[in-house]
């Protein structure tokens, strides 16, 4: 995994050709100046390539239409992979209900969970199995019924426990108060009904559930905090960074061969917490839940 850290250079500093490389941990910051212009971004994407770079992490003031462009010059190149916090989402999914539970002071072993999937085989169905261990009712939602009888023979018929399973579009969610929308868009999701007053949380992808009756929440992404031992690391590479962003590319170095309890115990040990949450129009303030 080689990693560029991409950053707007602040400095007024004249840089030939408009970018600098420096390094970190063996991997390449780049610093940009002049990012408007056309030869610059070719000279970029020139040296991505050159260098074999796989992970790309723009910082926050390239994020938009600089980063854009950048993907779109390397838009052949399918092997590289540009950061966007959404795995470490995933992998900390279950944080995220658990801290909107607390919000809430509610205890999370009387109330349900709904969660929604469509069928695909890179998805690792042992994620249900903290929620399953942890909720009242685990409700999933899934067009993925074989897959999901698996879970059930090698997961959970050794402890006892049931899971609710169903792809109604009607009534499936109609009733759920915390909806986990694991990988469907927002096309796919509104074919959905559900409860108006729900908190839908998104993964793969920015979704805004908008029928006309829906008066819920919309999650889309989250912020963390760190122990002072990363925040100093990541200090080395720049300000303007998103800690999610940059935790995120530090986790996949040591995930290959890792088992998802492992990735779990890791993102425990080293004291990642959720620190706040963002929606359609922003964070989100704690009290709107």
């Amino acid at each position: 995994m080689k990693i560029a850290y991409i950053k707007e250079n602040k400095l007024n500093k004249k840089i030939f050709g408009g970018i600098e490389i420096g390094f970190f941990d063996n991997n390449y910051i780049i610093s940009v100046s002049n990012k408007e212009k056309t030869r610059v971004k070719k000279r970029l994407t020139k040296f991505i390539l050159k260098q074999k770079i796989d992970t790309l992490i723009f910082s926050k003031d390239l994020e938009g239409e600089f980063k854009e462009e950048i993907c779109n010059l390397l838009n052949d190149n399918f092997g590289i992979d540009v950061l966007n916090g959404k795995k470490l989402m995933e992998l900390m999914d279950f944080d995220i209900v658990k801290y909107i539970i607390d919000i809430q002071q509610v205890d999370m072993k009387q109330e349900e969970i709904y969660i929604i999937f469509k069928k695909d085989n890179s998805l690792n169905l042992n994620f249900l199995k903290r929620f399953i261990e942890n909720f009242r009712m685990t409700n999933v939602v899934t067009n993925d019924i074989e897959r999901l009888k698996n879970v059930q023979d090698n997961l959970l018929e050794q402890d006892g426990i049931l899971i609710s399973v169903s792809n109604n579009k009607r009534k499936a969610l109609k009733r759920a108060k915390y909806v986990l929308n694991m990988n469907l868009s927002k096309t796919e999701l509104e074919k959905y009904k559900i409860n108006r007053n729900a908190i839908i949380i998104n993964i793969k992808e920015n979704v805004k559930y908008e029928d006309v009756n829906f008066d819920g929440i919309n999650v889309n992404y989250f912020e963390i905090t760190l122990p002072d031992e990363y925040v100093e690391k990541f200090e080395q590479i720049g300000e303007n960074f998103d800690y999610v962003k940059l935790y995120e590319s530090e986790l996949l170095k040591d995930m290959q061969g890792k088992s998802l309890e492992d990735i779990y115990t890791k993102i425990k040990s080293d004291e990642v917490r959720v620190d706040g949450l963002i929606g359609n129009n922003g964070k989100i303030s704690r009290n709107e839940f």
